[in-house]
Formats: structure tokens, sequence, C-alpha cells
């Protein structure tokens, strides 16, 4: 079992992904308020701009002053590209401290990713996209691998490689990724890793829309969510925080359950609702994460 669990003390709620080579929305950087910034090398980098864009990361990584102290995590090429191992013994070689590694398909690849930076002395925490039907079959044994602390659905080439539509019509969260998602937070949980989720419905600027999907998407136990659309960045940080009745209850609920547990009680009420040790390890899960986020802000 994977025993690395560092990804689960910090608050990553929102991550969002800006092309660094993109002068336009590389500006906006300061402004936007991401618990992590992914730097990207691949998907919205164009072939001729790879080698380049490789470079202005190495240099971040040395200096990454422009981001304010927010965390940043750099997604390289897969190394089945012709630029995937160039990426990996660079970023590697400059002690990137948070990688998120694209399109993996098996255990074997992941090795040779940890071989890399095992070689350049750097110790990334990985977080791995799930996006092909590989890496949903071989989920447990991936998750496993050294150094790999989050999860993230990557719904775009899993719906290019398996036929799944992204959407079901105009819905804003597609039924057919359930069994994809549910095993994510069922692995991250087994594994103490952390669970992001990414789903991107065919109008950006829906923010009700994105909101439903935002809430399904904690529903289903993820903690963290990935988008390229400014506006959805407040929006992520609000829906994946507990809001300030889920803490209040949160705060009675415990203060109850510890009463009633001193009285020899296994189950309580609480304005009429009947509550288990389960409610109470889920209330102190709340308060706990309400806590980091509040340390945060300050």
């Amino acid at each position: 079992m994977n025993q690395n669990t560092r990804g689960r003390t910090k608050v990553r709620r929102s991550y969002f992904e800006v092309p660094i080579m993109v002068e336009k929305k590389w500006s906006k950087v300061p402004s936007i308020d991401a618990d992590v910034f992914m730097l990207d090398i691949e998907d919205s980098c164009p072939p001729n701009l790879k080698v380049e864009a490789r470079s202005r990361i190495v240099e971040l990584i040395g200096d990454p002053g422009y981001l304010g102290g927010r965390e940043y995590i750099v997604r390289p090429n897969n190394l089945s590209t012709e630029w995937g191992r160039a990426d990996l013994e660079a970023i590697a070689a400059a002690k990137v401290p948070f990688v998120i590694y694209p399109k993996v398909r098996s255990v074997d690849e992941m090795r040779e990713v940890k071989r890399v930076f095992d070689e350049h002395g750097a110790t990334p925490e990985i977080m791995l996209i799930i996006e092909t039907p590989q890496a949903v079959l071989q989920l447990e044994a991936i998750a496993s691998c050294p150094g790999v602390t989050g999860l993230l659905m990557g719904p775009g080439d899993l719906s290019m490689e398996t036929g799944i539509s992204q959407l079901h019509g105009g819905d804003e969260f597609s039924a057919a990724f359930l069994y994809a998602r549910s095993k994510i937070v069922l692995v991250a949980s087994a594994y103490g890793l952390q669970p992001t989720d990414a789903f991107f419905p065919a109008d950006l600027k829906d923010l009700a829309l994105m909101r439903r999907g935002m809430e399904t998407s904690r529903r289903l136990g993820f903690t963290g969510l990935m988008s390229f659309y400014p506006p959805h960045v407040p929006l992520i940080n609000e829906v994946m925080s507990p809001s300030a009745e889920e803490i209040s209850w949160s705060e009675r609920l415990v203060e109850t359950y510890r009463k009633g547990r001193e009285d020899g009680l296994a189950a309580i009420t609480l304005d009429g609702r009947w509550l288990t040790v389960h409610q109470y390890t889920t209330a102190q899960e709340t308060l706990r994460r309400a806590e980091l986020i509040r340390q945060r802000a300050a």
C-alpha cells in the first residue's frame, strides 16, 4: 500500500490549467485565486512550442515568485511521445516539487517515470491523470506506485479512447463516467490520495450548470476540481469548501456525539436526525478540512 499521504494535508480545491506560452492568459495568473496552477507542456502547448515551453517552466521552477506563493504542478508529455523523456529529465533536474503525469497506462510506465526522477535526485509528488481505459482497469496497482499522491479524472481523452460521450445531451455530468469517477474516489481513499475531478460542458460560461456539476463531484467524494476558465475558480473554491452551515452543524454534531458516547450511547439524535459514528467521523473530517482552509487564508 502507498503510505505517501503528503497531499492529504494540503488544501487543493482548485487546479487552474494555464498555457505558459500564451501571454494573454499567462498575464492573468496573478489575479486568479487558484490553489494550484497547472503549467502545461502537453495538450495546450503546440508541437512547435514544446521545447521553449519546457525551458520556461524549468526557469519558473527555479524562481516561482510570479505565482505569488501559490502551488504549481507541471504537466509534461507522456513518455511515449518524442518530448516526454526530455520533459521528465528537465523538470527532474530542476527538482520540480509536483508533477501531473498524463495518459498513464501501466505500472511499468510509472516505474520508468519514477526511475527518471530518482536518477536526478528528485522526489516530487505525482498526480496521475486517469484518462485511458488501461488506467481505469489497473487503477489500484498504478495508484499504489511510490510517489503518487493524487488522481485526476480525465474525461476528454477517456471519451476519445472509449467512445463514451462526455455529455448526455445538454447535461453537465455524464453518467457513463460514473464507474471511472467512483473508482478514482474509492482508490484514492484506500491509498490516502487526493481525488480531483474535471468535466467540460458545452457551455463553460453557464455557471449555474457548472455549479450543479461541481456539487455532484463533491457528493461523489472529490476534494478538488480542475478548470481552464478563470470564472470557474472562485466557484470551485466555494463548492469544495465546507459552508458556514456545514461547519456549524458539524461542530454541534461532534459535541453532542462525544457527550452521548460518554454516556455509553452508540447513536444519538440531533434536530430529529438519527446519527452514528459514521456521521460523527464525517463531521470531524469536515472540521479538519475547514481548519486547513482557514489556515491557508490566514
